[in-house]
């Protein structure tokens, strides 16, 4: 992966809406062309960022998820906080057809362990005897895209233990290490290549992706994350 320029041809072109979160009525598929822009580079006219498709689980507090422009690149500034928080864009694809995730981000260094904020995509089909007892939409499968405590760790993956009641979401680390930390990177991964890696059982042509979307763990020193261009295709 190669360091994030201003107007970078990855960032997407998709603007944020300018309007309050509200209780999504549709479901995003693909276009025709083998895209679905979730959070593009475009500011948003109005200090929350969410748009009205997006589902939030959590509370988030004043200036956790706000517009701003890092280094002449419009993005979402994410903080943690005390408790966590996940909004995501529903979403409708196949993954064996779109399975490339791109997106691009800058990420203040964190006191330790992986940073808090991450992103998060959902799939359904692959375990349908898995628990889902979230407000996020239907998924039996969760992926989170951490940045880590060191550059060494990128590709490896984290498979937490599930309980009874709560599917754990596995951590497949993208990049990491303070060293990189306060400059853009633009990355894309082969969702499909992960999934069979931490699910080899799973049928993975039943796998649909239902959403992508950003999370912030908690934490006690509140730690920010720019997130741009977030791109499923094909």
């Amino acid at each position: 992966m190669t360091l994030l320029s201003p107007l970078s041809a990855g960032i997407a072109t998709l603007a944020l809406l300018a309007t309050a979160c509200t209780t999504p009525t549709a479901t995003t598929s693909i276009t025709l062309s083998g895209k679905m822009d979730v959070l593009g580079p475009i500011p948003a006219l109005e200090p929350n960022p969410i748009p009205r498709d997006w589902i939030t689980q959590g509370t988030p507090t004043p200036g956790q998820l706000t517009v701003v422009e890092r280094d002449g690149v419009p993005a979402l500034k994410v903080i943690n906080g005390a408790n966590s928080i996940i909004t995501v864009k529903p979403a409708l694809a196949s993954l064996l057809a779109t399975p490339y995730l791109s997106w691009a981000w800058n990420m203040e260094p964190q006191d330790q362990g992986p940073h808090p904020v991450r992103l998060v995509v959902g799939f359904l089909g692959g375990n349908p005897n898995a628990p889902n007892g979230t407000t996020l939409p239907l998924h039996d499968r969760a992926l989170s895209m951490i940045w880590g405590v060191s550059a060494l760790q990128r590709g490896s993956i984290n498979l937490p233990q599930s309980t009874n009641s709560q599917q754990a979401a596995a951590r497949y680390i993208a990049r990491g290490g303070q060293e990189n930390t306060g400059v853009w990177w633009f990355e894309t991964v082969d969702l499909s290549d992960i999934y069979r890696r931490t699910w080899p059982n799973d049928d993975i042509g039943e796998v649909q992706i239902t959403f992508i979307g950003v999370a912030a763990a908690p934490g006690k020193t509140p730690t920010k994350g720019y997130v741009s261009g977030l791109r499923l295709s094909r």
